[in-house]
């Protein structure tokens, strides 16, 4: 880490370590290591990061649950920054505050035993806070913006914001953030009675780990759902279901579902993708996009047939 860099963090409460793997920190287990890798301790040293990446010109990745995101195998240059230790949680009548850093999976629970419904429809998505509002990730039920009220951010200045949900372009799977870092996020919820809530719950947890790799390392979908259709149809009629690279193939679940069987790597996951996305566009003319967020994963440029 160059002087000027180093200077700029003096102030850091959260600890930086240098070449850190981050497969363990994935849900694909893949990943080499991050230059440097940062925990940010509060929302000012994810502001602090901020600038200084910025104004020296670091590369900058944000870290949730590592849920939806493939890292090279050769790593990630510059900075890896972690929200974990943003896990605070605050109720306020019907409304939630949580932390970046705070288990989706964890939070729901929390709500259900305080008779606050509406955060059961993200049942079984592995994100944290942060990583759920970037992404707009949701369900069949529903999507995170469904139930924001507003998000405390770092903008592209490095200042600290509150900005209401109509700030945000959100769309299917993009909060719309624009490089904006999700510090903590409103839920706007409403009482229920636990019981009915968690039956609602429980049936949601039933139908996901039944059509749904949901105990497996995976990413999710690893495609956008096309127009009007799936792509884990699509990717199915094309043949492609238990199709394998490596260590990588298609589950037979959920053909949008890539796992890893513990020795895959992100050279096999790409290849896998090549190759998927080639046969739908073959057999059905749809060039399917990338769901999955990529951090400096090289062989996906160009057509999926080059």
């Amino acid at each position: 880490m160059h002087g000027p860099f180093r200077a700029a963090l003096a102030n850091l409460r959260g600890a930086v370590r240098e070449s850190v793997s981050l497969a363990p920190v994935s849900h694909l287990r893949i990943g080499g290591p991050a230059e440097w890798f940062i925990e940010a301790a509060t929302d000012q040293d994810v502001a602090l990061v901020a600038r200084a990446c910025r104004e020296c010109e670091v590369p900058l990745h944000v870290l949730g649950g590592g849920s939806n995101v493939l890292i090279a195998d050769e790593g990630v240059r510059g900075v890896v920054m972690s929200l974990e230790r943003l896990n605070r949680v605050v109720r306020d009548d019907t409304r939630l505050i949580a932390g970046a850093g705070v288990s989706v999976r964890g939070l729901i629970p929390l709500t259900i035993g305080q008779g606050l419904a509406g955060l059961e429809t993200l049942a079984g998505v592995p994100a944290q806070v942060g990583g759920a509002v970037a992404m707009n990730a949701g369900t069949r039920e529903g999507e995170t913006f469904d139930l924001l009220e507003s998000i405390v951010v770092v903008d592209r200045e490095g200042e600290i914001v509150e900005v209401g949900r109509d700030g945000f372009h959100a769309r299917y799977r993009d909060g719309g953030l624009d490089g904006r870092i999700v510090l903590s996020a409103r839920f706007a919820l409403r009482l229920e009675e636990p019981r009915a809530i968690r039956e609602r719950f429980d049936g949601y947890i039933r139908h996901r780990n039944a059509t749904q790799p949901a105990s497996e390392k995976s990413v999710g979908c690893v495609f956008r759902n096309p127009p009007g259709d799936a792509a884990g149809r699509l990717i199915e009629r094309a043949g492609c279901k238990l199709l394998r690279e490596g260590g990588i193939s298609v589950s037979g679940k959920h053909a949008n579902y890539f796992v890893n069987d513990g020795s895959g790597t992100c050279a096999d996951f790409v290849r896998l993708i090549r190759t998927v996305a080639s046969r739908v566009a073959a057999d059905f003319g749809v060039a399917l996009e990338l769901e999955v967020r990529t951090w400096e994963v090289r062989g996906l440029e160009g057509p999926p047939s080059a």
